[in-house]
């Protein structure tokens, strides 16, 4: 192992001390390889295709993830956009009509924009089939109706009632309807749809609507719902866009007194999309602006400010086009994550620069100065690079898209801002030398450090004893933080889309959460068996209260065995088996022609005779109506196979999932589930995995590194104890405010892993050189360029804290916190505890250590 170390290590001397070589001798040539590589990747990056669906930047083979996939494409509803109508009741159907009228007529490239627009029902193009088949439904009672419904269904069927039903039926006639009006009236003379169609609406609506209203109304009659079905996938971005720009112009005519608002997965995507961009903008500007500033109030010079934009543009132009070979792909937010370059890379030249400008300072040549600076330090900066890279690069393996790609773009950008820096700093500074060669180095200034340097040598101590009360007290509060996998929650917090979909699900939404269980089989049959056990099994919870609601196809109608009851209850009254011949006379005396009702008066005199209709017929029954789609919400057929969806509405942790699950699977083996509880729990899982593969990965590469840059296992803890104490101290302060784990916020974790040794990597590596006697301008030197990393840093990433974006706001946060502490730890704590450790040794600090 110890050939291997010192082999390592030399071979990295070696390395280092032929790039000094090359861009001393040859700095022309260095430049044109390198904007050869760029052209290449340029090339490279234009083929690349990005995607935004954010469902594929995780594993959706299997699980909940899996289901819930399957059940938006198999019912339609993943692409559903969602206007909430708000104000006066009166005004709320007219505006509607006039609002979907305008939306039914929004074109995007030539072609319809929306499938359909529905706000009603049953729209009025649908009142005759709709009016068919209740004339179908009413003959069908045994179909439609509860067992305890069966008498209030055979007391209408006597003659003093049928007489009074057919008066009202004169009334509504007379009072001029409408089509829709006389159509339900011939097909339904009785007004029997009364007892069924409750039912039928009720297990229809996905939302808590007022069951008598013709509109998707709320209960209180202040909110109307409309749904639209965009033409295309939310996955086709430039239709969004256009989408919703048709949209907004459609709603801005709605008249005063009437606000629109949206929300659904085109609208928040496009809102998404601009946030995101947005923020990522302002990251990088903002970063760029604080990174070149403080460059430039430091050192004092032009070139070196105007190279740093140069090298990280180097470095994410590499890093793309390296993908564009090796992905089919890449995810918008991966990418997106690809800022982190501008932190990251921009240390490399900081401390490169700073050790350079400092040699020059001390009175040494161009040559020497510039050879300490790529050999010496560029020594601590290669592994401090490959620390950082390493961990990024050990994610390439995870099944996690998002990690995948955003291991590779990052670790990858890091590695090729390293060697920009390497290829393009020491031409630049030559060239300045010799450009102006009587320029004056001034001392550099400490920016407070000389004055920390001595605080923590006078009292490491106390120091010492501060930092491990921390650590120890945020290591105790690190245990209760928890992991946030609502994705809603990672969305603009003042969207509209957010907003709206906050004020659907608080007024309209049966419960505030759902599970959906899918039972699937070859034979309809035998899955509508194993459904009414399941929905048995939930109906016991319900009973219990730990489940609000459950709807399911058996919401709607009746299995044989409820059938067969309904029956036995109605064909052991008289009036059903006199039911066809009463009627076609109470017709006679309110003088209608019975022959104009021949389905009413033969449907109810097969009544008498008839048998529980085959869970086939009922389907096509159902599904050949207005109210098809309802059935298609719960019953789906492909490739041969049924799939029955039953949901459960609760709310909070009153539903024991566990325990239903467990249940479920002996009921019905083999029945799947899914859910946001159940999905967040998946993702989970799977983040934390592939981090703890990653973290391992990672952590072994990392200690390799280490242990061949320092060959001791005082260098070894050094190095680790900023990052240590980092992580530690950024889980702790996430937990005191409240702040959670969540998919893009466990990043920075990864970052802090590589950083953090950065950063205690460069102190030690300064301080172990000489005797003692100048440990504190070499503390300086190397904690102005820590500290200027630590700024460049949290001004970039840490600037997203104030952000609407939750994902980009977590971020910002976690950043600040962790590269805080990290930097606090390698700049204060580190020299303290160091400075106990020489403090038994009067040699101080050797060069071996």
């Amino acid at each position: 192992m110890r050939r291997i170390v010192a082999f390592v290590h030399s071979a990295i001397g070696r390395h280092l001390a032929w790039l000094f070589r090359v861009t001393w001798h040859h700095p022309r040539a260095t430049l044109a390889g390198s904007l050869l590589a760029l052209c290449l990747a340029i090339t490279s990056i234009s083929g690349i295709r990005f995607e935004a669906d954010i469902f594929k930047l995780f594993p959706t083979d299997r699980g909940a993830l899996r289901l819930f996939l399957d059940t938006l494409e198999w019912t339609g509803s993943a692409g559903e956009a969602y206007l909430l109508l708000e104000g006066n009741r009166e005004r709320l159907p007219a505006e509607a009509e006039v609002l979907a009228a305008r939306l039914r007529a929004l074109r995007v490239d030539g072609e319809p924009a929306l499938r359909s627009v529905s706000y009603r029902v049953v729209e009025s193009a649908d009142l005759p089939d709709f009016a068919a088949f209740v004339g179908r439904a009413v003959t069908l009672p045994h179909l439609f109706l509860s067992p305890d419904q069966a008498d209030e269904f055979t007391n209408r069927l006597d003659a003093s009632r049928m007489d009074a039903a057919l008066r009202r039926a004169t009334a509504e006639l007379a009072a001029g309807g409408g089509v829709g009006s006389r159509d339900l009236v011939a097909a339904d003379p009785l007004a029997l749809r009364e007892l069924i169609l409750p039912r039928l609406q009720s297990a229809s609506q996905a939302l808590d609507l007022d069951p008598e209203s013709p509109y998707f109304l709320s209960r209180d009659g202040q909110l109307l719902v409309m749904i639209a079905e965009p033409a295309r996938p939310v996955q086709d971005m430039e239709f969004a866009r256009k989408l919703v720009a048709g949209i907004n112009e459609a709603r801005a005519a709605v008249g005063p007194g009437v606000s629109v608002s949206c929300a659904g997965a085109h609208l928040s995507a496009v809102i998404d999309e601009a946030v995101m961009k947005r923020n990522i903008l302002a990251c990088i500007a903002s970063s760029l602006a604080v990174v070149l500033g403080l460059f430039f109030m430091t050192y004092r010079r032009v070139l070196p400010t105007i190279l740093i934009p140069v090298i990280i543009a180097f470095g994410t132009v590499m890093a793309l086009g390296t993908a564009g070979l090796l992905l089919p792909s890449v995810h918008i937010i991966s990418f997106a994550f690809t800022a982190l370059i501008i932190g990251l890379g921009t240390d490399y030249s900081i401390h490169l620069y700073d050790r350079y400008r400092t040699e020059r300072s001390a009175g040494r040549n161009t040559e020497e100065s510039l050879r300490l600076a790529v050999v010496d330090t560029g020594h601590g900066v290669f592994t401090a690079a490959t620390t950082t890279a390493f961990p990024f690069l050990a994610l390439v393996i995870s099944d996690v898209r998002a990690l995948s790609e955003l291991g590779l773009l990052v670790g990858l950008g890091v590695l090729y801002s390293l060697y920009a820096t390497f290829f393009f700093l020491p031409p630049l500074l030559i060239f300045a030398e010799r450009r102006a060669p009587d320029v004056r180095h001034n001392p550099l200034p400490s920016l407070g450090l000389a004055r920390l340097w001595r605080l923590t040598q006078r009292g490491p101590r106390t120091i010492a004893f501060i930092s491990l009360a921390t650590a120890a007290g945020l290591t105790l509060t690190a245990f209760s933080i928890s992991f946030e996998g609502d994705l809603k929650n990672l969305q603009p917090r003042h969207s509209e889309a957010f907003l709206t979909q906050e004020r659907i699900e608080r007024h309209l939404s049966i419960s505030p959460r759902q599970m959906v269980v899918a039972v699937e089989g070859s034979d309809l049959s035998d899955v509508m068996r194993k459904g009414g056990e399941v929905a048995a099994l939930a109906e016991g919870y319900r009973q219990r209260r730990e489940v609000v609601a459950i709807t399911w196809l058996g919401s709607v109608m009746n299995g044989a065995g409820e059938q067969q009851q309904v029956l036995e209850r109605l064909q052991k009254r008289s009036a059903v088996r006199e039911a066809g011949r009463e009627l076609g006379l109470a017709l006679e005396r309110a003088d209608f022609d019975a022959a104009m009702f021949p389905e009413a008066v033969s449907g109810l005199g097969r009544l008498s005779s008839a048998g529980p209709v085959p869970t086939a017929e009922a389907v096509a029954l159902l599904r050949g109506s207005p109210l098809g789609s309802m059935v298609d919400r719960f019953l789906v057929e492909r490739n041969g196979r049924w799939h029955l969806l039953l949901t459960l509405h609760y709310r909070g942790d009153a539903f024991p999932q566990e325990r239903f699950l467990a249940q479920l699977e002996a009921v019905a083996p083999g029945a799947r589930a899914t859910g946001p509880d159940l999905i967040s729990r998946q993702l989970a899982e799977s983040v934390r995995g592939s981090f703890l593969e990653g973290f391992a990965i990672g952590g072994v590469l990392i200690l390799f590194l280490l242990v061949v840059h320092f060959e001791s296992l005082a260098g070894i803890a050094a190095s680790l104890l900023p990052v240590v104490a980092g992580v530690i101290s950024m889980l702790g302060l996430m937990a005191v405010t409240g702040m959670k784990i969540n998919f893009m916020n466990a990043m920075v974790l990864v970052t802090i892993l590589g950083m953090g040794s950065d950063y205690g990597l460069h102190v030690y590596h300064r301080l172990r050189e000489g005797d003692g006697s100048e440990a504190g301008d070499r503390y300086v030197q190397a904690g102005r360029a820590v500290l200027l990393s630590a700024l460049t840093t949290v001004a970039g990433f840490g600037s997203l804290a104030f952000t609407d974006y939750g994902a980009m706001s977590s971020i910002g946060w976690a950043t600040n916190f962790g590269i805080g502490a990290t930097a606090f730890f390698a700049l204060v704590s580190l020299p303290a505890f160091l400075g106990l450790r020489r403090s038994r040794k009067p040699a101080g600090l050797s060069t071996k250590e």
